[in-house]
């Protein structure tokens, strides 16, 4: 599976999981929502930039100049 799905895939079910939290802890104020909102967004938007893809190793750097 490509890293791509994989990481909008755990944001997605981050995102899902605060959102059942809150329907279940029934958040009705806007200092809730907001901080949902920011619980929400911010760890996935976080980690959707800095999770790079690993290195290529030695060997396909090698395999990749022969072609």
């Amino acid at each position: 599976m490509p890293l791509e799905y994989v990481k909008k895939g755990i944001a997605g079910a981050w995102i899902l999981g605060l959102a059942v939290l809150a329907a279940f802890l029934g958040l009705s104020t806007i200092l809730g929502w907001t901080v949902l909102v920011v619980l929400g967004l911010l760890p996935p938007i976080v980690m959707l930039r800095i999770w790079n893809p690993p290195a290529p190793t030695t060997s396909e750097s090698i395999r990749k100049a022969l072609r």
